[in-house]
């Protein structure tokens, strides 16, 4: 009996720091989402900035976005052509809802990793979108993009792109 109550123990320990943690992968992905759109209504949607994934995304994804800047130098040509932080060509008036934690785990050596799903609303449209974040360096850090209407995941468009395939982006 005992050993059935502390296996209960620590189940219910486990679900509880999974709910916990849930609930601090929200409060991070919101806060960076109202700062994105802060920063669209006062910058007039101007928010691709490679230092909005300085700091919101991990070493991994800024390392290939340094990689795919150097290219287009080289190339002359854009790789992005939609904004990965609002998901829209132009985005001066654009909110961000509906934030649900879709996937949490927490593996062995606290190896942390979520996805969240969101809808991007512009004045006369939406977009669902998601994030993949892996918690680096003491907090939770963005490490991929999707755009889920077009189905594109922007880490395996920049590789193709490194790769010299065909990316389209929009």
């Amino acid at each position: 009996m005992i050993l059935k109550d502390s296996t209960l123990s620590d189940s219910l320990k486990s679900e509880m720091a999974l709910a916990l943690e849930r609930e601090i992968v929200l409060d991070r992905v919101k806060l960076i989402y109202t700062f994105i759109q802060h920063e669209c209504t006062y910058m007039g949607g101007s928010t691709d900035s490679d230092l909005l994934d300085k700091v919101f995304c991990t070493k991994r994804w800024n390392k290939l976005l340094m990689a795919v800047r150097a290219k287009e130098h080289e190339t002359t040509s854009l790789f992005f052509e939609v904004n990965r932080w609002t998901m829209a060509y132009e985005s001066d008036l654009i909110t961000f809802d509906e934030f649900e934690v879709a996937d949490l785990h927490i593996g062995p050596d606290n190896q942390k990793t979520a996805v969240v799903n969101f809808t991007v609303y512009e004045a006369d449209t939406y977009t669902p979108a998601r994030i993949e974040l892996v918690y680096e360096d003491g907090q939770w850090k963005i490490d991929n993009f999707y755009h889920m209407k077009y189905m594109l995941n922007l880490r395996q468009c920049m590789y193709r792109y490194l790769d010299n395939e065909v990316v389209y982006l929009l």
